[in-house]
């Protein structure tokens, strides 16, 4: 009786585990308007998970022996973490949490038609042959992309996605230690997905194809998404770190003032949202482009190469643009770069600027600079889950169960 424009409802916290810090983010859906409850982030260097939560060769089963991580670890930052919840203006401790990219296996792969159990426990000993993991020892899930195969084949194509419960565990201790309740698991890619579908999530907007490529500073994703469904995902090993790499070597400063140098351009071209170098500089701007440009060709190679394998397995729309995401996606020239060798428009969000619209109240709360927008992409996307009856009317992202059971 009192819905429409005067409705209000709480989602859970968002809690995006990245390579350098926390990030930690609640929304409130009012009326149809997304605005910021809490919000949060602690820069501290990620837990190191033991070496069976990392993700080595098929031919290279993870010990069975591997130490845990230290509980004084769990407990310093559990502690981080609840100071930084008691101060981040948040409601309820009910949180959804993302396992970090490096703990994530994800790969493509060809499996007979079965019904869903059946493919799941096939999921199961696949992950377990492809990505080296103990079949009791992980989390195992799977998206049914869609695709359309040959005439006649009784197969289909599956993202499969596992992670280890070392891995998984080194996430949520912190958090129990904190007080929360995490109610979920997610992948990072999954809360993407639901980042850049807000306006594409009726059956009828499958026809809406865009392709995500976010750049983080440990990695990058490119996502192809039809509505709201994931229908190709790829991790690709360029990342942030590998630019800041470049950019010491070839200006040869160390390692913290190259990524310190590139910090100050992305944010320069953030609040100006042009996609050209800073101007205040020409001849070190010059410099560092120089020093990045074979790494961009290489993005962009791979990036080309995820679309050309999208455009001859699926049939149908090809993506109508690319959006550029992540902490290092608005690595000056990139945009354009892209844009000129995919032949697609390139933009930093979506035509509904949802990220660029929640920044400057992230930014109130927080009582600081909180970064590109685009960083806050994942935990926007965790945050979104669960969040309002009317969110969830339409068909939820196949991801959506995370890796269940985990929490």
């Amino acid at each position: 009786m009192f819905g429409g424009r005067f409705s209000s409802s709480i989602g859970p916290v968002g809690i995006d585990f990245g390579t350098h810090g926390v990030k930690m983010l609640q929304l409130r859906d009012q009326g149809g308007q997304l605005h910021v409850v809490g919000a949060s982030r602690i820069e501290v260097p990620l837990i190191a998970v033991s070496a069976e939560g990392a993700a080595p060769a098929a031919s290279q089963p993870k010990s069975e022996t591997a130490s845990p991580v230290p509980q004084a670890d769990i407990e310093l930052l559990g502690d981080q973490i609840r100071a930084a919840f008691s101060a981040g203006g948040f409601t309820g401790r009910k949180c959804i949490v993302s396992v970090a990219r490096q703990d994530v296996c994800v790969q493509s792969i060809r499996l007979p038609k079965m019904p869903d159990e059946e493919l799941r426990q096939s999921a199961v000993w696949e992950a377990s042959q492809r990505f080296g993991f103990d079949r009791t020892a992980m989390e195992v899930d799977f998206i049914r992309t869609e695709a359309t195969l040959a005439s006649g084949e009784n197969r289909e194509e599956v993202i499969l996605i596992a992670a280890s419960h070392d891995s998984i565990h080194a996430r949520l201790e912190p958090l129990l230690w904190a007080g929360l309740r995490p109610l979920a698991v997610d992948t990072g890619f999954a809360a993407l997905a639901r980042t850049f579908s807000q306006q594409a999530r009726r059956e009828g907007d499958r026809s809406l194809v865009r392709a995500v490529v976010e750049i983080g500073t440990s990695g990058t994703t490119v996502l192809i998404l039809r509505g709201d469904q994931i229908a190709f995902c790829k991790p690709i090993t360029i990342s942030g770190v590998n630019f800041n790499q470049a950019v010491a070597e070839h200006l040869r400063i160390d390692l913290k003032a190259a990524s310190e140098l590139r910090a100050a351009r992305i944010a320069e071209v953030a609040s100006s949202r042009s996609t050209s170098g800073p101007e205040a500089d020409v001849a070190t701007d010059r410099a560092v482009y120089e020093a990045v440009r074979p790494l961009m060709g290489e993005l962009i190679k791979e990036v080309t190469l995820c679309l050309r394998y999208y455009g001859v397995t699926f049939r149908g729309h090809p993506p109508e643009r690319i959006i550029l995401t992540g902490g290092d996606g608005l690595e000056p020239r990139l945009a354009e770069t892209m844009a000129k060798t995919c032949n697609l428009p390139v933009s930093f969000d979506e035509p509904t600027p949802l990220l660029s619209s929640l920044i400057g109240e992230i930014q109130a709360t927080l009582n600081r600079t909180p970064g590109p927008a685009a960083s806050w992409a994942v935990a926007t996307g965790l945050a979104l889950r669960g969040l309002g009856s009317r969110r969830q009317r339409t068909q939820a992202i196949p991801a959506e169960a995370g890796l269940r059971g985990a929490a």
